[in-house]
């Protein structure tokens, strides 16, 4: 791209309605169109959506921008500027031979939006320009004066944490009622800023702020490059490397910084990268780990920082949802270290660094443009306690979020939905005062009364069926009238603990075995739901240890899950007998019939179910032996269905968090493992294998690390060998094992050791057994059988629960 830095012609008008937003970073411009039609692009600079901010001045006084500038800064690093809005307070810079206005650089690069924009929509009927908070009128004038030469016109200013908390309610669809909070966590590649965002009745505003304007993901490059200088340093040109005085050398050091910054992103998607280092024709290699050790002084400045700043709006922790934007959030790092000391499970997107574009144009379509642009004081006062929460994130999950075990195909029995006819509202009669809400345990007891009058009534017709019923009954089951749970409560103690520490227990939780756990996340705390051989569903608050309510799908239950959702971790799946799902929603607090599935409404044989995602929506995943249907619990809609590769066996499902999608791994012919693409059905040939040589795999299952699935390869040596299935790649440390056919894995978790496998064998015995690391953690289970273990978590702390054969469930510390 060649942009000589000229005087720019007005644009002619463009469409009506339209709109352009631009986010002028350190690192990287980005922009994005609104057309008349309401429909948001971001336009490309050759191909691609993020734009180098970049200058290189030519040798005929013009200046190149964008990818052009990189290029040329190769050939001629003296003239080349990676990061013009560093330069924001100084009045020039010298590039090559020739000094230039820093404005004018600011004013090419944004001139090469204005020269994308008109070709595509022509002249913006609306511009926004979004600068950060906590910039003056100095700064935004420059600025402005940048964008009027450029050929942008007049441009309205918008806060980036206002830009964000504008995408935050309005392009992911969050419920954020007048006066709830946002925390916007933005680390980009030269700065960082923490903020809080509160709404108003006209729209957003910042009413705290605080940020480091030093510290961003160039930072954590130069890090990086200090780490290898501890490595590499006493080696022949590494000195000339890292202090060029040549302009050969600066070309070898620019190349340098690239290799490092595209290995630092490439550790965010997968574990381990090699970086070519320049003069002394080395391939360093690098591990997640090491990033992680390298770059978390520099987090842990960000996380103090966005306390701060929490503090400082009147909030408490987990009061807001975090949302993380900003290129360098991208690390994984950067979310696991922000959930464990905020209590929040940040929000994180897979493009973080368009979301403050797209939220100016938003926002330039809402009333929130009015707001005025005032930076906000150190300190606001705290909120009104009536302040209503924000709605729940769309967060990394829990590791059990939405991630069932398998479960066996039940007939098909044609039912119709169970129909709940609506409440009627209290009524006053004569003036009287209407009566005090039922507590849980009053409502709890009238549900049992109510099914004891119910059995009352229809005592004769069970009496003539009787003989038929002792002949056919399940002896597992158990009297739902006569055995109902005892508990309505528990308390809970989440202080921290020794690991392997019973730490808060359900007693009678349900009247016969439980036979399913699942936690979610809700607004109103962390829930779990627990579901009992009496088909009983119940859900309990964590936080509290209320029994917050029970269900009785009356057609029984099979299987329950958690599933992520559109809205968020929030979605209840349970598989009823006749194999069709219900759906509870945080919004609907009931269990609602979902729709048939094409195959269990063909009457075809289903051997596996899971929950999974397709484009945010919760889907039911289902499989037989031959073909595999996807289907939309939200829409109640067939999203795929197709075949299972020929040759392909034992095929599992996962949901990736690239997408995130929901895919398949399975056995191939030659006993190695492949994923197979949910959404295409075309294997990936990834050839994974147990073991560093190509071992036969025994057996196979899938676990999860947070938003991590790892397929679990069983060798016929006695080890298990993980592969990272996002990043395609073998990962972690072997855990031997005795015979596959005895421990049923769960999840990988964090315990005071490291990472850990939760395990239970067939003999009910339940474990955390360490990765790397030699803790084992034992779950007793006081003489009954371990029927149910996962993982919950609270206040941003893992914990183990289990569920046993008497009906009990009981919480255990990690050490954490």
């Amino acid at each position: 791209m060649f942009v000589r830095f000229v005087t720019i012609l007005v644009m002619s008008p463009g469409p009506q309605g339209t709109a352009l937003g631009v986010d002028f970073g350190t690192s990287h411009t980005i922009a994005v169109v609104r057309r008349a039609d309401g429909s948001v692009r971001p336009l490309l600079f050759d191909g691609a959506p993020l734009m180098p901010s970049a200058v290189c001045a030519d040798a005929d006084g013009g200046l190149l921008v964008g990818r052009d500038a990189v290029h040329a800064g190769r050939r001629h690093p003296e003239r080349f500027e990676p990061n013009p809005k560093r330069l924001i307070d100084r009045p020039s810079t010298l590039l090559g031979e020739r000094e230039f206005p820093v404005p004018d650089l600011i004013a090419a690069v944004l001139g090469a939006v204005a020269a994308e924009s008109r070709r595509v929509v022509g002249a913006a009927a609306q511009v926004t320009l979004t600068v950060p908070a906590e910039w003056g009128p100095a700064r935004r004038r420059v600025v402005e004066d940048a964008a009027s030469r450029a050929g942008l016109g007049r441009v309205r200013l918008v806060p980036e944490p206002v830009a964000a908390a504008t995408y935050y309610a309005e392009a992911l669809k969050h419920r954020t009622a007048v006066g709830s909070s946002i925390v916007v966590y933005d680390l980009g590649a030269g700065t960082f800023d923490a903020s809080v965002v509160r709404r108003t009745e006209s729209g957003f505003e910042t009413v705290a702020l605080d940020g480091r304007g030093d510290l961003g993901g160039l930072d954590i490059d130069a890090a990086l490059i200090e780490h290898l200088g501890g490595v590499y340093g006493d080696r022949e040109g590494w000195k000339r490397l890292v202090g060029p005085e040549t302009i050969e050398e600066r070309r070898y050091f620019r190349e340098f910084q690239e290799e490092v910054r595209g290995a630092k992103e490439r550790l965010s998607r997968h574990q381990q990268s090699d970086i070519a280092i320049p003069l002394l024709d080395v391939e360093a290699h690098l591990t997640r780990h090491e990033l992680e050790q390298i770059a978390r002084p520099h987090l842990e400045q960000t996380v103090r920082v966005t306390l701060g700043v929490i503090r400082a709006a009147g909030l408490s922790l987990g009061e807001a949802p975090v949302f993380l934007v900003g290129g360098a959030s991208r690390m994984p790092l950067v979310a696991t270290m922000l959930h464990r000391e905020l209590g929040t499970a940040p929000t994180v997107l897979d493009q973080p660094e368009v979301v403050v574009a797209e939220g100016s144009v938003l926002w330039a379509r809402s009333d929130a443009a009015t707001l005025h642009l005032q930076r906000p004081a150190p300190a606001a006062a705290p909120a009104p306690a009536t302040t209503p929460q924000a709605a729940p994130v769309f967060a990394p999950r829990q590791p059990t979020a939405y991630r069932p075990q398998e479960s066996p195909a039940s007939p098909h029995r044609a039912l119709p939905p169970v129909a709940t006819p609506p409440a009627a509202p209290p009524v006053s009669v004569s003036g009287d005062a209407p009566e005090p809400p039922e507590t849980d345990a009053e409502r709890l007891r009238r549900k049992k009364i109510g099914r004891r009058l119910l059995a009352g009534f229809i005592a004769v017709d069970l009496l003539i069926v009787a003989g038929l019923w002792w002949f056919n009954r399940d002896e597992g089951a158990t009297d739902e009238f006569d055995d109902l749970a005892t508990a309505t409560s528990f308390t809970p103690d989440w202080e921290p603990a020794e690991a392997g520490t019973n730490i808060a227990q359900i007693e009678s939780a349900h009247a016969d075995a439980v036979m399913a756990l699942a936690p979610a996340e809700t607004a109103d705390g962390p829930m779990l739901f627990s579901r009992g051989n009496d088909g009983m569903l119940r859900q309990w608050n964590l936080e509290t240890g209320a029994l917050v309510d029970e269900f009785d799908l009356e057609i029984g239950v099979q299987a329950l899950w958690a599933a992520a959702s559109s809205t968020g971790y929030d979605h209840m799946v349970a598989i009823g007998d006749d194999g069709d799902p219900y759906l509870w929603t945080a919004e609907t607090g009931e269990f609602t019939w979902a729709g048939t599935p094409e195959m269990v409404a063909e009457g075809a044989e289903v051997r596996i179910r899971r929950t999974g995602v397709v484009d945010g929506h919760a889907v039911l995943s289902l499989l037989n032996e031959t073909e595999y249907e996807l289907y939309d619990l939200e829409s109640q809609e067939t999203v795929t269905r197709l075949p299972v590769p020929s040759g392909y066996g034992y095929p599992r499902f996962f949901t990736s968090t690239d997408g995130p999608a929901t895919n398949l791994v399975a056995v191939t012919g030659a006993q190695q493992v492949d994923v197979v693409d949910g959404a295409t059905g075309e294997p990936w040939g990834l050839a994974m294998t147990a073991g560093d040589q190509p071992l036969s795999t025994a057996a196979f299952a899938v676990v999860y690390y947070w938003d991590t699935p790892y397929a679990m390869l069983y060798d016929a040596g006695g080890d298990l060998y993980f592969w990272d299935l996002d990043a395609q790649t073998p990962a972690l440390e072997p855990v031997p094992y005795g015979d596959e056919d005895d421990s049923i894995h769960h999840e990988l978790v964090d315990t005071s050791g490291g990472m850990s496998l939760l395990c239970l064998d067939t003999s009910g015995a339940a474990k955390a057994v360490g990765i790397g690391h030699d803790e084992e953690i034992e779950f007793p289970s006081g003489g009954a059988e371990v029927t149910k273990l996962v993982d919950v978590t609270v206040d941003g702390t893992q914990y183990a629960a289990t569920g046993d054969s008497n009906g009990n469930i009981r919480f255990w510390s990690l050490g954490l």
